[in-house]
Order: structure tokens, then C-alpha cells, then sequence
């Protein structure tokens, strides 16, 4: 019977040089993408990088901030534990939506006679370690940044602005006025582009030498002929404004729906709008 072999060829010299020569070409083909994609990477992050102020990680080139959130917190009268608890959470969920350059900036509702209010704190986002790439960054230091230098300050804040400040006034609108006309206002005149946002936390009972709304107020068309109306108004335009509404068991009588049209009325005279009302939980 006839056998037939295989017999499988011995690869010669050339053939070993060849294949070394391929591998080699694959070695160094992955090589270059990998530079690539570490480059392309390096040069992104380089690119969102901006010279920024060391003490208040904001932007120091012509833009500015990426945004700002202007929050005014009307400290004249007590908090309760509940509303003290809710508008925590809410403050918190204002600062877990902001990113990198964004600018939170905190007011009191003061008088301004003498005096334009001035931010008790102001910084921007300086960015969390999660957006850091880990190959060209170190998340661990950005984040303990961000916790150390950004949030637990703003937390202390938060701390000092739920504690009353009892005042024998209540000047919302000329507080309004003072921040519309310098860090909104700055804004605005820097950059028509950047998102700006006002949130007055507040029961909305104006009360100056002059005008009070401790007793059934007229309508704002009314109240939009006074002097005194002239003297507080200001350009609130492009600015939306969020009100967190608070309710107080001894002006319950005043307070209310008619009470938030005639603040809506008053921030659309000026060319703002009301975004949103939430009523703060407890009276």
C-alpha cells in the first residue's frame, strides 16, 4: 500500500526575519496609537485649562466665569429647623449641578445706604477629581481640592446664612437692586454669553422706612408710580430668578399667591422673569 507523508516545511532564516519584522511593526503601530491618544488627551486638557485666581479658582482671562449663581438669603428673620433642613438640601443640589469655572456667590439681605452689598463668599467650581483624566492628571489631589478649599467652606457658609440676623428692616429690593447692578451687572457687561442666575431666598416682606409689606399691599401697578419704586428699580433683564418662598406663621395673612404676582410683577417691570417658586417646606 502506498503512504503518502506531510511533511511540514522547516522555516528557513527569512522566514524568522520576516515574522520578527511584522511583530515589530504591530509592537510599534500600538505604540504610536497609544502616543496619540495620550497626546490628543494632553492637548484637550491643556486646552480647558485656564489662568485662574489661586484664591478663588476663577478664571482671571477676559471670559470670566463659565456662569454665576448669585444666591441672596434674606437672614432678617428666624428659621425654622425644617426650613433650615430643606433649604440646605436645596443649596446643596444648586452646588452638585454647577461644574468646573462656575461661580457661586453668597449675599444677605442688607441695607445699602451707606454701602453696596458685597459677597460673603465667592468662588467658583474648581473641578472634581472625576473629571480629571487619569492618565494626565491626578484625580485624588483635585478632588481633596475641591472638598477642602470649595466645598467645606461653602458649607461653613451655609451654616452662618440659615442663623438669623434679626434686622429692624428687611430691604429686599434695594439688596435685588445691589447685586444686579455689580456682579450680574459686571457679568453682563463682560460677556453677553455667560448664564447668570439670581435666587433670593426669602418671605418677600419688604420692610423699609417708607414702604412695608406688613400690611395688605396695593397692586404693583399701583406701587410702580412711586418714587420709592424708582429709587430701587434696576436692569434685572436676562437674569432669571428663582424664588424659594418662605412662610411664616405670622404673616400668613399677607402671603400667598397675590403676593408672589406682585414680586413677579415687579421683577418683569425691570425686565427679568421668575423662573420658578418653590415654597420652602414649614411655617
Amino acid at each position: 500500500m502506498q503512504q503518502y507523508y506531510d511533511f511540514q516545511r522547516r522555516p528557513n532564516r527569512h522566514d524568522k526575519k520576516a515574522s520578527q519584522v511584522r511583530k515589530a511593526i504591530f509592537v510599534l503601530g500600538g505604540l504610536c496609537i497609544a502616543a496619540v491618544g495620550i497626546g490628543y488627551a494632553y492637548i484637550t486638557m491643556q486646552a480647558n485649562i485656564r489662568p485662574t485666581n489661586p484664591n478663588t479658582f476663577c478664571p482671571t482671562d477676559a471670559k470670566g466665569p463659565n456662569s454665576i449663581t448669585a444666591i441672596l438669603i434674606d437672614r432678617t428673620d428666624s428659621f425654622n429647623p425644617t426650613q433650615q433642613a430643606a433649604i440646605r438640601d436645596r443649596l446643596n443640589d444648586v452646588l452638585d449641578h454647577t461644574s468646573k469655572y462656575d461661580l457661586i456667590e453668597i449675599y444677605s439681605v442688607e441695607p445699602t445706604k451707606t454701602s453696596l452689598l458685597k459677597p460673603e463668599f465667592s468662588m467658583c467650581n474648581p473641578g472634581r477629581g472625576e473629571e480629571v483624566n487619569q492618565w494626565t492628571g491626578n484625580q485624588h489631589l483635585v478632588e481633596q481640592r475641591f472638598k477642602t478649599s470649595f466645598d467645606a467652606p461653602l458649607q461653613h457658609l451655609f451654616d452662618l446664612a440659615l442663623s438669623a440676623k434679626e434686622a429692624d428692616i428687611s430691604p429686599i429690593m434695594e439688596s435685588i437692586q445691589s447685586i444686579a447692578v455689580t456682579e450680574l451687572g459686571a457679568q453682563k457687561t463682560r460677556s453677553k454669553f455667560i448664564p447668570r442666575r439670581l435666587i433670593v431666598v426669602s418671605d418677600l416682606i419688604q420692610y423699609v422706612n417708607g414702604y412695608s409689606q406688613y400690611k395688605p399691599i396695593a397692586p404693583f401697578a399701583q406701587f410702580r408710580k412711586t418714587p420709592y419704586y424708582q429709587n430701587v428699580r434696576t436692569d434685572l433683564s436676562d437674569i432669571p430668578i428663582d424664588i424659594w418662598y418662605i412662610r411664616r406663621e405670622r404673616t400668613l395673612h399677607l402671603q400667598g399667591e397675590k403676593h408672589i404676582d406682585f414680586w413677579r410683577d415687579y421683577i418683569a417691570d425691570q425686565g427679568g422673569a421668575v423662573d420658578k417658586v418653590w415654597y420652602v417646606p414649614g411655617t
